[in-house]
């Protein structure tokens, strides 16, 4: 079950229903939190969305207000394997900004910059399946 929250956007029905259709597909594939909550909120335009690795927030995913219903789907699905990954015990933060991929402590630059980040072990591991799960949604959507 998935709780919508608008921080910096209005409802919009149609970006919901393409949201629930496409958490009832990848669910079937990849283990996740029967209950998310989607935060809708206006993020630096070059951000799509984000999975929150604050124990007060957890199993929601932030994501941009400015995408339509038919962008939204990418960054959902993105944003739906760090979930897998939180939810499983490979990724989790900590306290002091780094973070913890299979038992191993990583610390990254205060501000990385785009290639630091896609070579992060827990990106690396999401680019290497978004595609595939990409494909099934589109198939059944």
């Amino acid at each position: 079950m998935i709780k919508f929250i608008y921080v910096t956007d209005r409802y919009d029905i149609k970006r919901e229903q393409v949201i629930n259709k496409v958490f009832d597909i990848v669910k079937q594939h990849i283990k996740l939190p029967e209950y998310i909550e989607i935060e809708f909120k206006d993020l630096n335009p070059n951000v799509y969305g984000e999975t929150l690795l604050d124990t007060r927030f957890k199993d929601r995913i932030r994501l941009n207000s400015m995408l339509s219903c038919k962008e939204v789907v990418i960054p959902f699905i993105h944003e739906l394997l760090h979930l897998n990954q939180i939810h499983i015990g490979l990724l989790s933060g900590r306290r002091d900004g780094s973070f913890i991929w299979n038992k191993k402590i990583y610390k990254t630059s205060k501000n990385p910059d785009v290639k630091e980040w896609e070579n992060l072990p827990w990106e690396v591991d999401v680019a290497a399946k978004e595609k595939k799960l990409l494909e099934m949604v589109l198939k059944n959507v």
